[in-house]
């Protein structure tokens, strides 16, 4: 165990600690969102029709976001954990650490493109308590966006208000963080 552990020691400047406590402060405010989801595949629709008029579909997971030590590092700062399917990454005050099951990779914050936008999503689930419903839509629509009569289990779907988190990196970070609330993403993608 200890010929794996690595020691990151961080003796930070006031400007540097502040700047950080701002990016924990954003991690927590992800974190208390109802829900948070991992974006693992999006395709176009061909006939929106028979998908209550989405312009795409989505394949998602639950995901987590956390304060978390990350395996083998003994460090005197604490870390966000931010979980992107079989990945993990953890913000470090000068890079962040991807975790995978073949190894761990770096991805320095001059390299990160971290972008957020709200994103209209039609919740065929329960609507988490802390989403903003903008409209509602039919599992099956008419051209003209009204319930198609001839499907018997047509039913009214909401359509949330979400913030989405894309992080990219030139080295091969791709990954798309969906959290219920619409008022926090932005305040991350900046700290």
């Amino acid at each position: 165990v200890l010929s794996r552990t690595v020691v990151l020691f961080y003796g930070m400047e006031p400007d540097m600690e502040k700047a950080y406590g701002v990016l924990h402060s954003w991690a927590a405010q992800l974190a208390a969102c109802s829900n948070a989801w991992h974006i693992e595949a999006q395709g176009q629709v061909l006939d929106r029709k028979y998908h209550a008029g989405a312009g795409s579909l989505v394949r998602r997971n639950n995901t987590f976001i956390r304060k978390a030590a990350p395996a083998d590092i003994k460090t005197n700062v604490e870390t966000v954990a931010l979980g992107v399917g079989r990945q993990v990454l953890h913000f470090f005050p000068d890079r962040v650490l991807v975790y995978d099951p073949h190894g761990v990779g770096a991805v320095g914050y001059s390299q990160l493109h971290i972008t957020a936008t709200q994103r209209r999503f039609i919740e065929d689930g329960s609507v988490p308590p802390d989403a903003k419903v903008v409209d509602h839509t039919w599992k099956y629509v008419n051209k003209n966006g009204g319930p198609d009569r001839r499907f018997r289990d047509n039913r009214q779907l909401p359509i949330c208000l979400y913030d989405e988190l894309s992080l990219q990196s030139a080295s091969g970070l791709n990954e798309v963080v969906q959290v219920s609330r619409c008022d926090v993403a932005e305040g991350f993608a900046q700290a």
